[in-house]
């Protein structure tokens, strides 16, 4: 009997020790001076759909086959959110310059369902000029367009339902100008375009993309200020992007530039010291690499390559975030991405995306949560003129240990 309570005492001590441990930064310093300081989490997603989604593992918009195969669900068992990072910072910063940067990594970047492969979310370097507010940072990181994330446990986020902007490689200056208790934040930034291959001219071995004779620009102000909210700043950002890509319409170098582009607001306000509303809407063209568009970004015609065009979007989302209670955090929230049905009449396919979301995530400890989450998908696909509907509700259970 002693013994069994002393192991059971043992195996108490050990798990808070390694409880304790993972709450905890790791950090190691190269021979340069720089401290790299690993962070991340394990995490499990399990999720039933009782309809077919883009993908599974997350859910953006309901599979066109609903439309015929309706309730055709699934279970869903994924590791790929597991993600590990190191923030890094340089030993040999001065007066005037400081560096930093980050590198971090999960595992949806393909290989099969116990075999994932990793795939890079940021990787970048930074540099900051003493206390001017002025950084320059160069790598892949969020786009400067639309900063904030929904508040949601689906890996996809509202994407496609609201939510645009995604991760690219960019070269970002930032100047951030005190105002008050709070600051004006400017950004601008050249990224690379991200584009499809090319529609007509298949013995091509780039894409409209990196076809394209100008970058991708982009740009956001916004304004950071504390309201009636002890310690919380309420901000207000407006942003943008131009870009273009160019179509080959035949093998022999005739091309056509078609643009992409956005306009966009993004709003963070909170309301009381447990509630914070979110939100953020968006116009442009041409957005299917930007998340937004409903994945469709132009329309091309094989028996008219000259017809080809990009395709008009809009659509925005919201949440309400809320914490009454140190270890429980909820959110709720929805979404609407909706096309041009103009520029898609001709070739049907997603014209409208609605989702609509409720989670709550309670910490067992310091590093272990659980969560759960509702998801309700409605795509419209128009089909020879007629607009159908396709639903998915998706029941999603999450366990992530932090480090």
């Amino acid at each position: 009997m002693n013994i069994n309570l002393k192991n059971i005492a043992a195996k108490i001590i050990l798990l808070s020790a390694i409880t304790s441990f993972a709450a905890e930064p790791i950090s190691v310093t190269t021979k340069t001076g720089v401290t790299a300081t690993l962070y991340g989490f394990a995490s499990l997603n399990a999720a039933y759909e009782d309809s077919k989604s883009n993908n599974g593992n997350f859910a953006n918009f309901v599979a066109a086959s609903d439309l015929t195969n309706e309730n055709d669900g699934g279970w869903h068992l994924t590791p790929n959110l597991t993600r590990i990072g190191f923030n890094l910072s340089s030993g040999s910063d001065t007066t005037y310059f400081k560096a930093n940067g980050k590198v971090e990594v999960d595992f949806y970047g393909g290989g099969s369902a116990n075999n994932p492969n990793p795939r890079l979310r940021h990787g970048y370097g930074e540099i900051s000029f003493g206390k001017t507010g002025f950084s320059i940072l160069g790598g892949q990181t969020w786009d400067v367009i639309s900063p904030l994330v929904t508040p949601t446990l689906n890996a996809g986020v509202l994407n496609n339902s609201g939510d645009a902007g995604l991760r690219r490689a960019q070269l970002r200056l930032t100047e951030k100008i005190p105002v008050g208790e709070g600051s004006v934040d400017i950004a601008a930034a050249i990224v690379r375009t991200i584009g499809e291959n090319q529609p007509y001219n298949s013995s091509s071995a780039s894409e409209t993309g990196t076809d394209a004779d100008i970058p991708t620009f982009q740009g956001r102000i916004g304004i950071a200020l504390p309201l009636w909210v002890d310690n919380k700043k309420a901000g207000l950002g407006v942003s943008g992007h131009y870009g273009q890509e160019e179509i080959d319409l035949d093998a022999t170098g005739d091309t056509k530039d078609i643009p992409t582009w956005s306009a966009n607001v993004d709003l963070t306000l909170p309301i009381t010291s447990a509630i914070t509303f979110l939100g953020e809407g968006f116009v442009g063209e041409n957005l299917d690499t930007y998340a937004a568009g409903i994945g469709r970004g132009f329309v091309a015609n094989t028996e008219d390559p000259e017809s080809v065009k990009s395709i008009k979007a809009y659509g925005g989302w919201f949440a309400l975030q809320a914490k009454f209670i140190q270890k429980l955090a909820i959110n709720g929230g929805a979404g609407i991405d909706k096309l041009d049905r103009d520029d898609i009449e001709t070739v049907g396919g997603r014209e409208q995306n609605i989702s609509v979301f409720a989670n709550a995530t309670y910490s067992l400890t310091d590093a272990f949560s659980l969560g759960f989450e509702y998801l309700h998908v409605q795509t419209d696909y128009l089909t020879v003129g007629t607009v159908k509907e396709a639903d998915l509700n998706r029941y999603h259970l999450s366990a992530t240990y932090g480090f």
